[in-house]
């Protein structure tokens, strides 16, 4: 609202609204994210490489995380520190087809190993010592209905459905 005609803002509204155009009554102001690339948010700072790939992770002063990709934009390793200390890493492995069939992890001095089994493009199971998990798709799709969970020990097995729209 403008006092007289000075020019002068005395009192003034905001509004902002959501992606399905409803007024948004969220009070906190977002700035302008250049390149589609969160730089900062709150004590969390993030770094791109020139391909858009996030290769590090910053949180305060003592966590860090850092991520290398190949020459096709695939995650390679990762790794996580804490006050200087290594916490965790973890690498992949790719099939000629461009599929992640293996992830190998050290956490904490624990290491655990995956394996991933495809079906054409379509993940069949995720495997690794004591627990495997088989995935279901519609027939003739590749929307996924379900995964089925095992574990060493269990009498019954644990189903998760999926439950997408259109766009996955």
């Amino acid at each position: 609202m403008l006092a007289r005609n000075t020019g002068r803002v005395v009192d003034g509204e905001e509004f902002r609204y959501d992606a399905a155009n409803r007024l948004n009554f969220n009070t906190s102001r977002f700035d302008h994210v250049k390149d589609n690339r969160l730089k900062q948010w709150a004590n969390h700072e993030y770094k791109y490489d020139a391909w858009g790939n996030l290769i590090e992770k910053v949180v305060g002063i003592v966590r860090w995380q850092t991520f290398t990709y190949d020459c096709e934009n695939r995650p390679v390793k990762t790794e996580t520190m804490a006050d200087t200390q290594v916490e965790s890493t973890s690498s992949y492995q790719y099939d000629s087809l461009g599929r992640r069939v293996a992830k190998q992890s050290e956490i904490k001095g624990h290491t655990d190993h995956k394996r991933f089994l495809w079906q054409g493009l379509r993940m069949l199971r995720e495997e690794s010592p004591g627990q495997s998990s088989l995935y279901l798709y519609e027939p003739g799709s590749y929307a996924p209905l379900a995964r089925v969970d095992e574990k060493e020990g269990e009498l019954e097995n644990k189903v998760y459905y999926f439950h997408t729209d259109q766009i996955g």
